[in-house]
């Protein structure tokens, strides 16, 4: 009886090093990260999750915010948005002045608008 509690014992020393962090586990494979992402990315509870929890910390939302500038068609669909939203397009004019640089810049713009009649 001795020798298969310890027989027992050894096979789970051995097994145990080897369970780890299931997580890691499947993030390490290339496969498997692919089929998470995929998983998160096909269902809009999940991604909306996902993105909360990218947006909460500063870290990653200074990423996700560098990925959204960088990508071409997201970052037109974010100016589509802005430009669409009055109460954030003055929200971001009203960030914007508060630099002279960009007010000069700004004001450079709209008097130009204003001497082609644009609306």
């Amino acid at each position: 009886m001795r020798n298969v509690f310890m027989l027992a014992v050894s096979v789970l020393g051995l097994a145990l090093p080897g369970c780890g962090d299931a997580v890691k586990r499947m993030l390490a494979d290339p496969s498997s990260r692919a089929r998470l992402m995929d998983g998160i990315g096909g269902d809009s509870s999940l991604t909306g999750e996902m993105i909360e929890r990218l947006l909460t910390a500063d870290g990653s939302r200074a990423i996700v915010f560098e990925h959204v500038l960088a990508n071409g068609q997201a970052r037109q669909a974010l100016l589509v948005e802005v430009a669409r939203d009055q109460i954030l397009l003055d929200g971001v004019i009203q960030f914007a002045v508060q630099d002279s640089a960009t007010r000069t810049h700004i004001l450079t713009l709209f008097k130009g608008m204003q001497m082609t009649g644009a609306k």
